[in-house]
């Protein structure tokens, strides 16, 4: 997923744009943690950066293997960060090796950011001028007191992967017919292969998109759980 305004984009085939900034997040939130906000340090920006007045930290890291493919596999970028004083490794440790945490990559135009960073300001500061990019953490692949490295992965892309603690499917509702999540406690309508029935023995959801559509016809919205974006094209 990857969001670009539509200056950004004019700005990227000029020359004179100047130098971007690479700014990441890394939301531990859904599991109880904190939403981490760091950067490589890059672009002679040693010390922490401020983007939308929010701080970022300058940590020793490396991403790698970013693209964009519009056929094929998708690109599976890695992470590696610095383990200092063991700190990744207690992350692993609190937060199952980080599998499923949402990496967001923030990419700045250094003449945009907040003018907090300038000593004299920055009359050009703009906060609408970032391209926006999210990965999900597929694997921590290797740990040493050093440095740990991840496997990144694009969100349609993860099979079976647990964000935070759902397993991705393409035309599978998981939610439990007129349970939470469902919400249907209408008439009988349908049994669990679709064929319209007025028996409420015979009621059965088929988890499937169709059967979503029965219970709520448009323009009501469904409240299936599945990801029909993660649907693979052959």
């Amino acid at each position: 997923m990857r969001d670009i305004p539509d200056n950004m984009i004019i700005d990227s085939v000029d020359s004179g744009v100047g130098a971007f900034i690479d700014l990441f997040e890394a939301d531990l939130q859904p599991y109880g943690g904190d939403l981490i906000r760091f950067h490589s340090g890059t672009n002679g920006y040693y010390g922490d950066v401020v983007w939308k007045g929010n701080q970022y930290q300058a940590y020793p890291i490396a991403v790698e293997g970013f693209g964009m493919k519009n056929e094929g596999t998708y690109t599976r970028p890695t992470m590696t960060v610095a383990n200092v004083t063991g700190l990744l490794t207690g992350i692993n440790h609190d937060f199952d090796d980080m599998l499923g945490v949402v990496i967001t990559r923030r990419q700045v135009p250094v003449k945009y950011l907040d003018a907090a960073n300038f000593p004299n300001g920055n009359p050009d500061a703009d906060p609408t001028q970032e391209a926006v990019s999210r990965y999900v953490v597929e694997e921590m692949t290797e740990e040493t007191f050093e440095q740990v490295t991840y496997t990144l992965a694009t969100p349609i892309d993860c099979d079976n992967a647990i964000i935070p603690a759902r397993t991705i499917l393409a035309d599978v509702c998981q939610w439990q017919y007129r349970g939470v999540g469902c919400g249907y406690d209408g008439p009988p309508v349908a049994d669990e292969r679709d064929n319209p029935t007025t028996d409420q023995a015979k009621d059965k959801c088929s988890h499937r998109r169709t059967g979503c559509r029965f219970r709520y016809p448009r323009p009501e919205p469904m409240p299936i759980s599945s990801f029909p974006g993660s649907q693979k094209v052959s």
